[in-house]
């Protein structure tokens, strides 16, 4: 099978970049030809004019058509897996590929589609108002950018595109993470028959580390330093933790970061080996999130290290980790829980061996390379019955 994996890339890489490259490494380990088109904002938007220009063609490119026109017509695909549009493909790649005849995967990795800023997240909360309402409740808020001006675009985007009923007609199958994703979905209008649930997955079984838990010294953090992710609540509940902890990322709010602060050592980003091997090395990673997130890859790799996972209460999350089964979860936001459930960890070593050996159950039966690629295949597959009904009529 031929398989055009379609891209765009923040000026922050993150989740949904890791999970491109996972997915075309298994497709092509498993003998499949997979071309790459991909598209970064770090390269495309540099000035006033390309963020004028893109603001403008934001519902509909038609330099992106022709772009993925091109490319279909070279390599003949018999399915293109879009992983992300925004802001420089549009949805006008849908029909370069409608009028090829190829059938369309579409993995949604945020809210974008019916949220302009893709989190579900204002004000440091959830916010769900533009879910079934007008998209230009952003504008009013200033969701997209934290700049009214800047929402007007993406506002009308969403508008244009639940108008013209894309997602229902262009669309052959969506990929959600999580059934809470697909919930959201449904409850937005997108078709459910047309939703599939797949979760990421970790490439290889990661051998947990044989070291000592009571050498293990730290708590780590790993992600984007970022409002939505719960930063400001954890270094806020460090103030009365002693105990070191250990923060990896890069994000617009590094500078609340107290580099001199004792018990907190920021290191930015780091190689993935860098990771894993700190992860092997630490007493719990923890994931306090205040947004609705897709399927972090971060709690994957925790699990498959054998490091216990210390999380917020909230949204997908809560479907992943089951408090003290596979991990713990806290109140997303609430520094006191966040203290309590800290020092539940630090006083329960035994009882967070057996949530590390339910963690590395879990991964082992929901999140190996071979279930995921069976699911993957089965979803290009009906997508590809979907479009062959529509040509038949």
């Amino acid at each position: 099978m031929k398989i055009l994996q379609l891209h765009n890339s923040y000026i922050y890489k993150g989740g949904e970049d890791v999970v491109v490259e996972l997915e075309n490494n298994l497709l092509t380990e498993y003998g499949h030809s997979v071309f790459q088109l991909k598209r970064e904002n770090k390269k495309e938007i540099r000035n006033f004019v390309d963020k004028f220009t893109i603001a403008k063609n934001l519902s509909y490119s038609n330099y992106s058509k022709e772009l993925v026109d091109k490319e279909i017509k070279k390599i003949r695909p018999n399915i293109v897996h879009v992983h992300n549009f925004f802001p420089l493909w549009t949805t006008s790649i849908f029909d370069a590929c409608i009028d090829n005849n190829i059938p369309i995967v579409l993995t949604l990795h945020n809210y974008r589609t019916i949220c302009a800023n893709g989190l579900f997240f204002r004000e440091n909360k959830v916010c769900e108002k533009c879910l079934n309402h007008s998209s230009y409740y952003s504008v009013l808020y200033g969701c997209y950018q934290n700049s009214r001006f800047k929402s007007i675009p993406v506002a009308k985007m969403i508008t244009n595109n639940r108008k013209k009923n894309i997602w229902e007609s262009k669309i052959n199958r969506f990929i959600v993470f999580t059934n809470f994703a697909k919930k959201k979905y449904i409850q937005a209008n997108f078709p459910k028959s047309k939703i599939s649930v797949k979760p990421n997955y970790n490439p290889t079984q990661i051998l947990p580390t044989t070291i000592n838990k009571d050498l293990k010294k730290n708590c780590i953090y790993v992600g984007r330093i970022s409002e939505e992710k719960g930063i400001t609540a954890l270094l806020k509940a460090w103030e009365n933790i002693n105990f070191p902890l250990k923060i990896f990322g890069d994000g617009p709010i590094k500078h609340l970061i107290n580099k001199n602060q004792a018990n907190i050592t920021f290191l930015g980003n780091q190689p993935k080996n860098i990771i894993i091997a700190e992860m092997q090395l630490a007493k719990f990673l923890i994931f306090p999130t205040e947004c609705y997130e897709g399927f972090p890859m971060t709690i994957l790799e925790s699990f498959a290290s054998g490091l216990p996972v210390l999380a917020s209460n909230i949204g997908s999350i809560s479907e992943i980790i089951k408090n003290k089964y596979n991990g713990i979860l806290f109140k997303p936001g609430n520094i006191i829980d966040l203290r309590e459930k800290i020092n539940w960890i630090l006083s329960n070593p035994d009882e967070c061996e057996k949530i590390t050996q339910n963690a590395l159950k879990e991964f082992s039966i929901k999140y190996s390379k071979e279930k995921n690629y069976e699911l993957l295949i089965k979803i290009y597959k009906e997508a590809m019955e979907d479009q062959s009904k529509k040509i038949d009529n």
